[in-house]
């Protein structure tokens, strides 16, 4: 027998032509002689069973090759046809008005729509919202041409169901929540109630159901049928019976906005000393800055009585105080002269003679008519961040990602329990990976979930089941891991406005103004990210012109902040807008006993009412290198925490994000 390192060393390749005879064949048994010696016929054979073999065993592999390759092309096909039938049925589900929640009840459609057409015809001679603001001229502008914002968002010539418009989104907020409920439901029996110190409220304010804005969302549609004809112009009504428009999610890009409007909102004239000076740099100096919305929460006579008292400041007080109060008649007139003035930037948006309450939402209020898509917010009493920070940085990376809550003072919420912390991190991991690799983020919104399927980066909140509960950390200000943004500081599309006060959320805009912190903040932040169903992006609030350098400790120090200092600030103005407008006498919130407490109740009760909390920020360094892991706490920090313009990575060619909005 030939030794088996003969037959594994064939001279040719199965896949190459033949190489010529070897030097030892004879020519006779080439030419097909029958007569050879026993040793020439020995291997005049084994040659092409040796090829003959390595050719068959090739081919079979390549038969293989093929079949699997086959057999992967049908099931790519198959599942994308699956989901593309899945996804069709979702979109004539929504068309129809129907929800999940609604196919056992379509009997109630039927009466919903009868009552419908008996009650809005009495609304209509009640008279709407819309048609007060049409009555401003032919077009529905005001003295500054603003257009009408209930118009703002909507292709009026496009009928079509899409997944922006508010019966989509509600239903994708409804089948989270249903999502998150079999989540819940899933959880091993060990893992359940498993946590040492349950939640216990702190005032006497009922927390809001679990998972309640799904049946909330699911009655709003039963009640307000889509129009016979799928037009998506019908009319809604609140609660008073008044008209409301229509409300569509903004586009996740908004490259070829230039411009934006500011809106701050105030009460009492003693804010005019800190924000008056910072607002006119901001008119003078910022590139984009077309208009300024002041919203006054108090009577207008707190304004011009200052700005038309001409009596002399009384002797008994100091001097410093004498000043401070001729101060604040010269920032009270000039602020009532730019109002006045049809043609500068500048107006203010007096609450009570439209018709609203001394409420913090009123800066989101649709009646402000702001005539830019990208809204920049900031707090009366700041902190106002640089030109460099909010438009160089913060509004070029709004422009990316105009679909969501973009902003720079971000608070972080902890979990308790390690089932949450790890749905959380993944969370995390998945955005910070999707922007490492170029993508706009990771995609939660409306158009990709399908009511069978939800992306695991929300993290469900079961209280009832678990005894999941959270805490707020009002210590830290990380860029990573977020879950609620600050208002001072903010970008945010028009269109959120029109959703924030959707008579479909009243229940959720009750809740702010009767619990005793007034969370604003929390709760925009959390509903605006269920809409989009993305979470909030951050930029940094500071940058730095690169001659100072800051030791990583000292960055660890600043990052946790002075809290006095800090919280009385914050805090401070939370309690000074409320809603009586004497602001004699008054503590600050944060001193207030059990405060921490109340501001965890309020997050518990918030999150817990959409049943899931969003997968968190990633900060400005996201897939760059200046991006480090932290071994407790938030997962990851940015070094440098005070960057450079050249270390941002939208700005910078070939950065991620840059291409979203190439210049």
């Amino acid at each position: 027998k030939r030794p088996k390192s003969t037959m594994s060393s064939a001279p040719n390749s199965p896949l190459s032509p033949p190489s010529d005879p070897p030097a030892s064949s004879s020519p006779k048994s080439l030419a097909g002689n029958s007569i050879r010696s026993s040793t020439s016929k020995s291997k005049s054979k084994s040659k092409p069973k040796s090829k003959a073999r390595t050719l068959t065993k090739t081919t079979c592999l390549l038969v293989v090759l093929g079949t699997l390759v086959g057999i992967l092309t049908i099931f790519s096909l198959s599942i994308g046809h699956y989901y593309h039938n899945q996804y069709a049925d979702d979109l004539l589900s929504r068309m129809s008005g129907m929800t999940a929640f609604q196919s056992s009840q379509s009997s109630l459609n039927g009466e919903a729509s009868q009552n419908s057409s008996r009650t809005k015809p009495q609304h209509n001679a009640q008279g709407s919202l819309r048609d007060e603001v049409t009555k401003k001229d032919g077009n529905g502008n005001d003295k500054h041409g603003n257009k009408n914002p209930f118009l703002i968002g909507r292709d009026n010539d496009d009928n079509v169901l899409d997944a922006r418009h508010e019966r989509s989104v509600f239903q994708s907020i409804i089948d989270r929540v249903e999502w998150t409920e079999q989540q819940c439901a899933a959880i091993p029996s060990d893992q359940k109630n498993t946590l040492k110190n349950p939640f216990q409220p702190i005032t006497d304010l009922p927390m809001l159901p679990e998972g309640g804005v799904g049946p909330s969302l699911q009655k709003w549609l039963r009640d307000n049928p889509l129009s016979s004809d799928g037009n998506d112009n019908n009319t809604n009504y609140d609660e008073s019976g008044k008209a409301y428009p229509t409300c569509r999610l903004p586009p996740s890009t908004s490259c070829n906005t230039s411009t934006y409007t500011l809106i701050m909102m105030s009460h009492t004239t003693s804010r005019l000393h800190d924000f008056m000076n910072p607002l006119l740099v901001m008119m003078e100096t910022w590139p984009g800055l077309t208009e300024v919305i002041i919203v006054w929460n108090s009577p207008r006579e707190t304004l011009t009585s200052m700005a038309e008292n001409t009596d002399a400041p009384s002797p008994n007080k100091k001097k410093a105080d004498r000043n401070r109060e001729i101060q604040e008649r010269q920032y009270a007139s000039q602020l009532l002269q730019w109002h006045n003035n049809s043609t500068h930037p500048l107006r203010i948006f007096f609450s009570l003679e439209n018709g609203l309450e001394n409420n913090l939402l009123n800066r989101y209020h649709p009646l402000l008519q702001p005539k830019n898509e990208a809204i920049m917010y900031f707090d009366d009493d700041g902190p106002f961040w640089s030109k460099d920070a909010m438009i160089t940085s913060g509004f070029e990376l709004w422009k990316r990602n105009s679909d969501v809550q973009v902003g720079a003072f971000p608070r972080n919420i902890r979990y308790m329990s390690q089932r949450m912390k790890d749905t959380g991190r993944h969370g995390v991991d998945s955005s910070i990976q999707a922007i490492a690799s170029n993508a706009r983020g990771v995609d939660l919104s409306p158009q990709t979930q399908s009511k069978h399927h939800h992306p695991l980066t929300f993290t469900p909140i079961c209280r009832n089941v678990t005894g999941d509960t959270v805490e707020y950390n009002y210590f830290v200000f990380p860029d990573f891991d977020a879950h609620v943004l600050l208002p001072s500081g903010t970008f945010l599309h028009r269109n959120f406005l029109c959703f924030i006060w959707h008579p479909a959320f009243e229940e959720l805009r009750t809740y702010v103004v009767t619990h005793k912190t007034y969370p604003d903040d929390m709760t925009v932040s959390t509903l605006i990210s269920h809409l989009s169903g993305r979470a909030p992006r951050t930029f940094p609030r500071e940058i730095t012109d690169g001659v100072k350098e800051i030791s990583r400790n000292r960055r660890m120090l600043m990052l946790e902040y002075d809290r006095d200092e800090k919280e009385e600030r914050d805090e401070d103005y939370e309690e000074e807008n409320l809603n009586k407008v004497d602001q004699s006498h008054r503590r600050l919130l944060w001193k207030q006993k059990n405060w921490g407490k109340m501001r965890e109740e309020a997050v518990n009760s918030l999150t817990g009412y959409f049943g899931s909390i969003h997968p968190g920020t990633v900060g400005w360094c996201a897939g760059t290198p200046y991006m480090q892991k932290r071994g407790r706490g938030v997962p990851y920090v940015c070094d440098p925490e005070k960057p450079t313009l050249d270390l941002i990575p939208w700005l910078k060619e070939g950065g991620p994000g840059y291409d979203h909005c190439p210049k």
